[in-house]
């Protein structure tokens, strides 16, 4: 029986040994051929700059000296313009102010995009920070009037209770004899409470109630393991993005489908209801394109100030979440 059981397993246990043998090989190869070019990457270009650690770059330099520091002594060793790397891929930094100006009004519409993140769940495509190109522009061109100074001030109120909600509890602690209190907590909870009014018109009660679903899953997308994010940041783009990759390791999709889910019944609630609340999701909600809407050609202008749709909507209201 012990005999029939090996013979089964092991051509299975030497199928998974050549899979993670090939694995490494192609990580190496892959690291090897990428640091070849990159090595050559700004020299090749005439620009200066430090030079690259393999795998990391340059970004362990930020990390054991503070970032102002480093970059100060890089501007002193290599001026105005130099070349850095961000892992594998290079980085131009620029330290001369009228080259920065052409950048980001002359020549923005060549310098819009940012670089491309992680993020498994479709939605995330659609937020404002991911968005790329004529999506990007139309994007903006919604969310951008909603943080004018007018609509902020709606918002007063919403800030104003929350900090009343901070008071109180500090003074429960008083009453209740506590002489010290946890700041980081403290300060996150109503930080939490903060966006959760602002953004949702929702009450968290992180106070009371530190489980809370919204406080918790929120916590989640920024409480990142440590060893993940050294997977991150070592493993090679292609294997970071892949499907694979975000299965075994995981990649935050039940998160990021509560707050889909969350938004998503708050505005139906809203529509069903006819409520209006003074937040950002209603700024979203009221620039929303109806649906059935065929927009003409000639309404191409009109495009950049009109949400295509619920997706959108959710889109912007978790960025601004987080």
């Amino acid at each position: 029986m012990t005999f029939l059981l090996w013979s089964v397993l092991a051509p299975i246990s030497l199928v998974y040994e050549w899979c993670l043998i090939g694995l490494i090989v192609a990580v190496l190869a892959y690291y090897h051929f990428s640091w070849k070019n990159a090595l050559s990457y700004w020299k090749d270009r005439q620009i200066s700059g430090p030079k690259p650690i393999p795998i990391f770059g340059n970004v362990l330099s930020p990390v054991l000296k503070a970032r102002p520091f480093v970059e100060m002594e890089w501007y002193n060793t290599y001026g105005k313009l130099f070349g850095v790397f961000n892992m594998d891929k290079p980085s131009l930094t620029v330290a001369d102010p009228e080259l920065v100006k052409q950048i980001l009004v002359k020549d923005f519409h060549s310098f819009r995009n940012r670089r491309t993140g992680g993020g498994n769940h479709k939605i995330f495509s659609k937020i404002m920070f991911r968005a790329r190109d004529d999506d990007w522009k139309r994007v903006r061109a919604i969310a951008s009037p909603t943080f004018t100074s007018g609509k902020m001030k709606k918002m007063y109120a919403l800030i104003n209770h929350c900090c009343k909600d901070f008071l109180n509890n500090l003074d429960k602690d008083v009453t209740n004899g506590v002489n010290e209190v946890e700041l980081k907590q403290l300060m996150g909870a109503y930080t939490m409470d903060v966006i959760a009014s602002c953004a949702f018109a929702t009450k968290t009660n992180t106070y009371a109630d530190p489980n809370n679903p919204f406080t918790t899953q929120a916590a989640h997308l920024f409480n990142v393991p440590i060893w993940k994010g050294l997977l991150q940041m070592t493993l090679p783009t292609f294997i970071v993005t892949s499907n694979i990759y975000r299965k075994l390791v995981g990649g935050g999709s039940s998160t990021a489908d509560f707050f889909v889910d969350f938004t998503r019944s708050i505005i139906k609630k809203r529509r069903d209801n006819k409520e209006k609340h003074n937040d950002f999701l209603q700024l979203l909600i009221d620039v929303e394109r109806p649906e059935g809407d065929i927009r003409e050609a000639s309404d191409a202008n009109e495009a950049h100030h009109v949400n295509e749709g619920k997706d959108e909507i959710t889109a912007d209201a978790e960025a601004f979440s987080n």
